[in-house]
């Protein structure tokens, strides 16, 4: 399910996404800064992918991932992500 390709697809919208998660996270708190992670964050960096590099796409449809599949599956590693996250700030705080 997740291969190089939806991996180097999560690390692009997630260069974006971090950055605007991490300032939330200083200027409120972490579970904010989750939520807006797995959620707006994501609608975010896919929208500066589709901005900056659209022509990518094709990359991607001629390996056999359509866009909602890849969208789909940083959605899913973020929420796994944010949880794991969430769980170790509880345990360890």
């Amino acid at each position: 399910m997740f291969t190089a390709p939806n991996f180097k697809f999560f690390r692009e919208i997630n260069s974006v996404n971090t950055p605007i998660c991490l300032l939330i996270g200083f200027c409120y708190n972490l579970p904010y800064a989750l939520l807006i992670f797995c959620s707006f964050g994501i609608f975010l960096g896919v929208l500066a992918f589709d901005y900056f590099k659209k022509p990518q796409y094709y990359l991607y449809y001629n390996l056999g991932f359509t866009k909602t599949a890849l969208i789909r599956n940083t959605f899913i590693l973020n929420l796994v992500l944010a949880f794991l996250i969430f769980l170790c700030s509880k345990l360890i705080g």
